[in-house]
């Protein structure tokens, strides 16, 4: 399968001078700020049903990819859809959670006490997608919110991702909703824990199980997924 991923994994790019105090980027003070580019790319060939897939989930401050912030990480790597590996950590921020987001997750402020920040858990996420193509339900918010936190931290990253959320509006055209929980009870899935990371990522997994099991089974490569991707 290597043969047919190409990829480069922390490239070092030097981007264009930055201002510093007001001085122009031509000034002898600027400087250069180093970034690093993580980056997957799969061939459109890849058989996707053979290859690492790793469904993903986040508990947040809110929707904001700018002013909020994670406080739950949630990974499940898949290979020919068993399950081979798990991750999971909540998140320390200091951004408020409000009232709202304590009673939708069940996360509350003293969870989050001591917990590692999103500048030791991000890399361990990063690391455990090394090679695999990424899957969320709504992926374009909790894709937008990883590469939101990534390029705070110096890192652009370009990853492979599929939704499905698209995935059900284009294949159950007849579903009264789209959401997580309709289609839970379409495919006669339970949550452990709805809104908590591991909990709606066992759904999610589950629901793509079924959505390439029935109205997916044609689908065979990467570039069969593209009406999913998430740019």
């Amino acid at each position: 399968m290597s043969s047919l991923l190409g990829y480069s994994m922390f490239q070092e790019v030097l981007f264009p001078p930055e201002a510093v105090d007001g001085q122009g980027a031509g000034d002898e003070a600027a400087v250069l700020t180093l970034r690093r580019l993580k980056r997957f790319m799969p061939d459109p060939g890849l058989r996707f049903r053979e290859a690492p897939v790793v469904v993903f989930d986040l508990e947040t401050t809110g929707l904001d990819d700018q002013a909020d912030r994670i406080i739950e990480i949630g990974a499940q790597k898949y290979v020919g859809g068993r399950l081979v590996a798990e991750l999971e950590s909540f998140v320390f921020t200091d951004v408020m959670l409000t009232d709202e987001i304590q009673k939708l997750t069940g996360i509350t402020p003293d969870m989050l006490v001591g917990q590692p920040p999103i500048d030791q858990v991000l890399p361990r996420f990063l690391d455990f997608i090394d090679g695999s193509l990424l899957v969320a339900h709504n992926a374009e918010f909790d894709l937008g919110m990883i590469r939101a936190a990534a390029s705070r931290l110096g890192i652009d990253l370009e990853w492979p991702c599929f939704c499905t959320l698209k995935m059900a509006r284009e294949l159950l055209p007849a579903l009264e909703n789209k959401k997580l929980d309709t289609l839970a009870r379409h495919y006669g899935l339970e949550f452990e824990a709805r809104h908590r990371a591991i909990g709606d990522i066992k759904v999610t997994a589950g629901v793509l199980a079924g959505l390439l099991a029935q109205e997916g089974k044609k689908l065979a490569t990467w570039a069969d997924l593209s009406p999913f991707h998430v740019a």
